[in-house]
């Protein structure tokens, strides 16, 4: 009988001692991925952002996450060679499930032309106001 009530405790105390020697789960901070580059585009990382180069150095994309535990934000921009928004895909989920992911095209004029994919209900933010500026360089 007495091996029987220990038993339940000496497997929590084990686990427990097990756990203790285990390093913390970093969830925000990864380290700079080394720069990459194909096709003649390259990459590279300033903070959260990493923007998508061509051979003069000018920004053809850019992504950036907010990643947070239960809410996670993952946003793509493409530009053209003359540097003008082409493509957006905004990947949005949080404590509830999916909230957002959607894909949207623009012409030349800069106007929202097509959008596709799924926008939980209530959710009627604006593509644009996930967009951040274009910089004429990239600051890396």
């Amino acid at each position: 009988m007495a091996v029987r009530r220990l038993a339940p405790l000496l497997l929590t105390a084990l686990a427990l001692a097990g756990a203790q020697g285990l390093p913390p789960v970093p969830y925000r901070d990864t380290p700079d991925p080394p720069a990459a580059s194909a096709g003649g585009l390259r990459s590279c990382r300033a903070g959260e952002t990493t923007y998508v180069l061509d051979a003069s150095g000018r920004v053809r994309g850019l992504v950036y996450a907010r990643l947070i535990p239960d809410n996670t934000l993952r946003v793509r921009q493409s530009y053209d060679r003359a540097g003008t928004l082409t493509g957006v895909t905004v990947q949005w989920t949080g404590f509830a499930g999916r909230l957002l992911d959607v894909r949207g095209a623009f012409d030349a004029q800069g106007r929202l032309v097509k959008e596709t994919g799924y926008r939980a209900k209530g959710i009627t933010t604006p593509l644009r106001a996930y967009l951040r500026p274009l910089p004429r360089r990239a600051p890396c």
